[in-house]
């Protein structure tokens, strides 16, 4: 049985789902920043271990009102959880999978990655949902401003730290980032794109950084001067006027 070994390596306790001992649930403290106990799981494959979360986290996610049904509204939950080795399956689940003999350390990167969605949750929370709107709003722009470019969306490119990231939108060879006004959300933007720039391969590429005015120009326009020295900075209401698109403003 699963339990037999695993509670003493990782110090928590489990309890078995199934006859053969093979799927079992772990017993953890930890919970959502908006409450709920954290989903753990652990399935046995073989000579292999899976910790999982049985879709838990999107489940949790959605009943907070957010809308993941594609996969650029789940692409912010990559990224908290995909440094930690933890990823996405297509079931909606996920999962971490390793060697038995590594229970120990999956276990606890599976755990740091559900913590940091427990951050997320807390330096963000409402912002998730402006993001996924942003990007909606962003691709629509760019399609209708430049209706005979190439446009694909999460290109990929490689850091001076040889991280690859993806990006938000690729028009023709530019690169496009979009950028709801958050603290968080304009720290980690500067950092990925800093690291893209200061590649060799990269000194060519234009990054357009799109950074949404409309609720207040005054604050875009002075976090806009961050991404100076990496990018093009091109506001949201100009993208709108240049896609023909521009909001009547309310007399």
């Amino acid at each position: 049985m699963i339990c037999s070994k695993l509670g003493e390596v990782i110090g928590m306790s489990c309890q078995s789902l199934n006859d053969d001992g093979s799927i079992a649930m772990i017993d953890t403290p930890f919970q959502f920043w908006g409450g709920g106990q954290i989903p753990v799981f652990v399935e046995r494959d073989g000579a292999s271990l899976r910790f999982f979360d049985d879709g838990g986290v999107i489940l949790h996610l959605l009943g907070r009102g957010m809308q993941l049904d594609n996969h650029r509204k789940t692409r912010f939950l990559k990224g908290l959880t995909e440094p930690h080795g933890v990823l996405l399956n297509k079931l909606g689940e996920l999962e971490i999978k390793v060697a038995e003999d590594q229970a120990a350390a999956a276990f606890a990167s599976y755990i740091s990655s559900m913590l940091a969605i427990v951050r997320w949750e807390r330096e963000q929370e409402g912002v998730a949902k402006d993001i996924s709107l942003l990007l909606d709003e962003v691709a629509l722009c760019l399609r209708a401003w430049k209706q005979n470019a190439r446009f694909e969306e999460q290109p990929s490119y490689t850091g001076i730290s040889g991280h690859v990231y993806k990006l938000d939108f690729k028009l023709d060879d530019d690169a496009v980032v979009a950028i709801a006004p958050h603290p968080t959300t304009l720290n980690a933007a500067a950092k990925k794109l800093l690291d893209i720039r200061g590649s060799e391969e990269n000194a060519n590429l234009r990054i357009i950084v799109v950074i949404d005015d409309r609720r207040d120009a005054e604050a875009a326009r002075r976090e806009g001067r961050i991404f100076d020295a990496v990018g093009n900075v091109l506001m949201m209401s100009r993208l709108e006027r240049n896609a023909g698109l521009a909001r009547e403003k309310s007399q």
